[in-house]
Protein backbone atom coordinates (compact mmCIF):
# COMPACT_ATOMS: atom_id res chain seq x y z
CA UNK A 1 0.00 0.00 0.00
CA UNK A 2 1.35 3.47 -0.82
CA UNK A 3 2.09 5.78 2.09
CA UNK A 4 0.50 8.70 0.27
CA UNK A 5 -1.31 9.52 -2.95
CA UNK A 6 -0.96 12.40 -5.40
CA UNK A 7 -3.97 13.48 -7.45
CA UNK A 8 -3.71 15.58 -10.62
CA UNK A 9 -6.77 16.53 -12.71
CA UNK A 10 -5.97 17.15 -16.37
CA UNK A 11 -7.76 18.68 -19.32
CA UNK A 12 -6.05 18.72 -22.73
CA UNK A 13 -2.51 18.51 -21.35
CA UNK A 14 -0.84 16.45 -24.08
CA UNK A 15 2.06 18.91 -24.33
CA UNK A 16 3.22 18.49 -20.73
CA UNK A 17 1.64 15.31 -19.42
CA UNK A 18 4.48 12.85 -19.98
CA UNK A 19 7.42 15.15 -19.23
CA UNK A 20 5.98 16.62 -16.05
CA UNK A 21 4.82 13.25 -14.75
CA UNK A 22 8.35 11.89 -15.08
CA UNK A 23 9.70 15.03 -13.42
CA UNK A 24 7.32 14.41 -10.50
CA UNK A 25 8.30 10.74 -10.29
CA UNK A 26 11.99 11.65 -10.09
CA UNK A 27 11.25 14.04 -7.23
CA UNK A 28 9.01 11.61 -5.32
CA UNK A 29 11.50 8.75 -5.70
CA UNK A 30 14.02 10.93 -3.89
CA UNK A 31 11.79 11.05 -0.81
CA UNK A 32 12.27 7.34 -0.18
CA UNK A 33 8.55 6.75 0.48
CA UNK A 34 5.99 4.61 -1.29
CA UNK A 35 3.43 6.58 -3.29
CA UNK A 36 0.95 6.54 -6.13
CA UNK A 37 0.09 9.21 -8.70
CA UNK A 38 -3.52 9.32 -9.86
CA UNK A 39 -4.10 11.33 -13.02
CA UNK A 40 -7.72 12.02 -13.92
CA UNK A 41 -8.65 13.33 -17.35
CA UNK A 42 -11.95 15.20 -17.40
CA UNK A 43 -13.30 15.79 -20.90
CA UNK A 44 -9.92 15.92 -22.67
CA UNK A 45 -10.22 15.95 -26.47
CA UNK A 46 -6.54 15.90 -27.47
CA UNK A 47 -4.06 13.02 -26.94
CA UNK A 48 -4.17 13.31 -23.15
CA UNK A 49 -6.21 10.13 -22.77
CA UNK A 50 -3.95 8.11 -25.07
CA UNK A 51 -0.78 9.33 -23.37
CA UNK A 52 -2.25 8.80 -19.92
CA UNK A 53 -3.00 5.15 -20.57
CA UNK A 54 0.51 4.68 -21.95
CA UNK A 55 2.01 6.23 -18.81
CA UNK A 56 -0.05 3.98 -16.57
CA UNK A 57 1.05 0.93 -18.55
CA UNK A 58 4.73 1.88 -18.38
CA UNK A 59 5.05 3.26 -14.84
CA UNK A 60 3.80 1.16 -11.89
CA UNK A 61 3.28 4.21 -9.64
CA UNK A 62 0.90 5.90 -12.10
CA UNK A 63 -2.84 5.25 -12.21
CA UNK A 64 -4.93 6.91 -14.90
CA UNK A 65 -8.59 7.30 -15.76
CA UNK A 66 -10.55 9.29 -18.32
CA UNK A 67 -14.03 10.72 -17.89
CA UNK A 68 -16.01 12.01 -20.87
CA UNK A 69 -17.46 14.95 -18.96
CA UNK A 70 -15.55 18.16 -18.31
CA UNK A 71 -15.16 19.20 -14.68
CA UNK A 72 -12.26 18.62 -12.28
CA UNK A 73 -14.74 17.89 -9.49
CA UNK A 74 -15.90 14.79 -11.36
CA UNK A 75 -12.28 13.63 -11.55
CA UNK A 76 -11.64 14.38 -7.88
CA UNK A 77 -14.70 12.38 -6.82
CA UNK A 78 -13.50 9.45 -8.90
CA UNK A 79 -10.03 9.71 -7.36
CA UNK A 80 -11.56 9.51 -3.88
CA UNK A 81 -12.92 6.07 -4.76
CA UNK A 82 -9.50 4.93 -5.99
CA UNK A 83 -6.73 6.35 -3.81
CA UNK A 84 -4.97 3.98 -1.41
CA UNK A 85 -2.68 6.26 0.58
CA UNK A 86 -3.18 7.50 4.11
CA UNK A 87 -3.43 11.02 2.69
CA UNK A 88 -4.09 12.72 -0.64
CA UNK A 89 -2.09 15.67 -2.00
CA UNK A 90 -3.42 17.64 -4.96
CA UNK A 91 -1.14 19.15 -7.60
CA UNK A 92 -1.56 20.78 -11.00
CA UNK A 93 -0.12 19.19 -14.12
CA UNK A 94 1.96 22.25 -14.93
CA UNK A 95 3.81 21.84 -11.61
CA UNK A 96 3.56 25.61 -11.13
CA UNK A 97 3.89 25.23 -7.35
CA UNK A 98 7.27 24.08 -6.06
CA UNK A 99 7.33 20.34 -5.41
CA UNK A 100 8.83 20.88 -1.95
CA UNK A 101 5.22 21.34 -0.89
CA UNK A 102 4.85 17.54 -0.96
CA UNK A 103 7.33 16.58 1.80
CA UNK A 104 6.30 19.65 3.80
CA UNK A 105 2.65 18.61 3.61
CA UNK A 106 3.44 15.01 4.56
CA UNK A 107 5.24 16.16 7.69
CA UNK A 108 2.43 18.53 8.65
CA UNK A 109 -0.23 15.86 8.11
CA UNK A 110 1.16 14.04 11.12
CA UNK A 111 -0.31 16.90 13.19
CA UNK A 112 -3.01 18.44 10.99
CA UNK A 113 -5.95 17.13 8.95
CA UNK A 114 -5.71 19.70 6.15
CA UNK A 115 -2.68 21.53 4.75
CA UNK A 116 -3.36 24.59 2.57
CA UNK A 117 -0.62 25.73 0.21
CA UNK A 118 -0.88 29.52 -0.13
CA UNK A 119 0.55 31.49 -3.05
CA UNK A 120 -0.32 34.80 -1.38
CA UNK A 121 1.74 33.92 1.69
CA UNK A 122 4.65 32.87 -0.51
CA UNK A 123 5.44 34.23 -3.96
CA UNK A 124 3.30 34.10 -7.06
CA UNK A 125 4.27 34.84 -10.63
CA UNK A 126 0.88 35.05 -12.31
CA UNK A 127 -1.07 37.55 -14.37
CA UNK A 128 -2.51 40.58 -12.58
CA UNK A 129 -6.00 39.50 -13.66
CA UNK A 130 -5.70 36.12 -11.95
CA UNK A 131 -4.19 37.63 -8.80
CA UNK A 132 -7.00 40.21 -8.60
CA UNK A 133 -9.69 37.57 -9.16
CA UNK A 134 -8.24 35.33 -6.47
CA UNK A 135 -8.10 38.24 -4.06
CA UNK A 136 -11.79 39.00 -4.56
CA UNK A 137 -12.71 35.37 -3.91
CA UNK A 138 -10.53 35.20 -0.80
CA UNK A 139 -12.25 38.32 0.56
CA UNK A 140 -15.70 36.85 -0.12
CA UNK A 141 -14.76 33.58 1.62
CA UNK A 142 -13.47 35.49 4.63
CA UNK A 143 -16.51 37.78 4.95
CA UNK A 144 -19.29 35.32 4.12
CA UNK A 145 -17.86 32.00 5.30
CA UNK A 146 -15.55 33.08 8.08
CA UNK A 147 -12.62 31.29 6.46
CA UNK A 148 -9.20 32.77 7.27
CA UNK A 149 -7.25 31.13 4.44
CA UNK A 150 -5.65 32.87 1.48
CA UNK A 151 -5.71 30.19 -1.21
CA UNK A 152 -8.59 28.04 -2.50
CA UNK A 153 -7.08 26.85 -5.77
CA UNK A 154 -7.12 23.15 -6.67
CA UNK A 155 -3.38 22.55 -6.48
CA UNK A 156 -1.10 22.39 -3.44
CA UNK A 157 -3.67 21.12 -0.96
CA UNK A 158 -3.31 18.06 1.28
CA UNK A 159 -6.03 16.12 3.09
CA UNK A 160 -6.05 13.22 5.51
CA UNK A 161 -8.08 10.17 4.53
CA UNK A 162 -10.36 10.90 7.49
CA UNK A 163 -11.38 14.30 6.09
CA UNK A 164 -11.97 12.96 2.58
CA UNK A 165 -14.03 10.04 3.84
CA UNK A 166 -16.06 12.18 6.20
CA UNK A 167 -16.84 14.90 3.66
CA UNK A 168 -16.88 13.07 0.33
CA UNK A 169 -20.44 14.28 -0.28
CA UNK A 170 -19.21 17.89 -0.22
CA UNK A 171 -17.35 17.47 -3.53
CA UNK A 172 -19.00 19.43 -6.34
CA UNK A 173 -18.54 18.76 -10.05
CA UNK A 174 -16.45 21.78 -10.97
CA UNK A 175 -13.80 23.67 -8.96
CA UNK A 176 -15.35 24.47 -5.58
CA UNK A 177 -14.60 21.14 -3.94
CA UNK A 178 -11.44 22.52 -2.31
CA UNK A 179 -13.41 25.36 -0.72
CA UNK A 180 -16.14 22.95 0.37
CA UNK A 181 -13.72 20.58 2.09
CA UNK A 182 -11.91 23.43 3.81
CA UNK A 183 -15.23 24.91 4.94
CA UNK A 184 -16.41 21.58 6.38
CA UNK A 185 -13.12 20.87 8.15
CA UNK A 186 -13.01 24.37 9.60
CA UNK A 187 -16.60 24.16 10.82
CA UNK A 188 -15.81 20.83 12.50
CA UNK A 189 -12.82 22.48 14.24
CA UNK A 190 -10.39 20.00 12.74
CA UNK A 191 -6.71 20.98 12.89
CA UNK A 192 -5.74 22.86 9.71
CA UNK A 193 -2.65 24.81 8.71
CA UNK A 194 -1.70 27.16 5.87
CA UNK A 195 1.84 27.33 4.52
CA UNK A 196 3.57 29.57 2.01
CA UNK A 197 4.37 28.16 -1.44
CA UNK A 198 6.20 29.50 -4.46
CA UNK A 199 4.15 29.55 -7.66
CA UNK A 200 5.28 30.40 -11.18
CA UNK A 201 2.37 30.17 -13.62
CA UNK A 202 2.51 32.18 -16.81
CA UNK A 203 0.30 29.87 -18.86
CA UNK A 204 -3.15 30.90 -20.01
CA UNK A 205 -5.81 29.63 -17.63
CA UNK A 206 -7.52 26.32 -18.41
CA UNK A 207 -10.81 28.01 -17.45
CA UNK A 208 -12.92 30.86 -18.74
CA UNK A 209 -11.97 33.38 -16.06
CA UNK A 210 -15.22 35.35 -16.22
CA UNK A 211 -17.36 32.24 -15.94
CA UNK A 212 -15.11 30.84 -13.22
CA UNK A 213 -15.36 34.02 -11.14
CA UNK A 214 -19.16 34.07 -11.37
CA UNK A 215 -19.39 30.37 -10.53
CA UNK A 216 -17.13 30.58 -7.50
CA UNK A 217 -18.78 33.66 -6.04
CA UNK A 218 -22.21 32.07 -6.53
CA UNK A 219 -20.97 28.96 -4.75
CA UNK A 220 -19.70 31.02 -1.81
CA UNK A 221 -23.18 32.51 -1.50
CA UNK A 222 -24.64 28.99 -1.53
CA UNK A 223 -22.28 27.88 1.23
CA UNK A 224 -23.15 31.00 3.21
CA UNK A 225 -26.87 30.28 3.04
CA UNK A 226 -26.69 26.52 3.56
CA UNK A 227 -23.74 26.31 5.92
CA UNK A 228 -23.78 29.47 8.00
CA UNK A 229 -27.48 30.39 7.99
CA UNK A 230 -29.31 27.06 7.70
CA UNK A 231 -26.55 24.86 9.21
CA UNK A 232 -27.36 22.19 6.66
CA UNK A 233 -24.16 21.69 4.65
CA UNK A 234 -23.03 19.12 3.78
Amino acid sequence: MPQFSIFIPVYNEQAILVGNTHRLITFLDGLGLSYEIIIGSNGSTDRTEELGWELAADVPQVRFFHLPMKGPGYAFARALSLFKGRSLITLDMDMAVELEFVPQALELLTRYQVVVGSKRQGRQERSATRILGSGMFITAARVLLGLPFEDYSLGAKAFSREVLTRYADAVDTHTSYTTNLMFCARRARLPMVEVAVLCSDRRASRFNLGHEAAYRLAWVMKLFVLGRLLKRFP
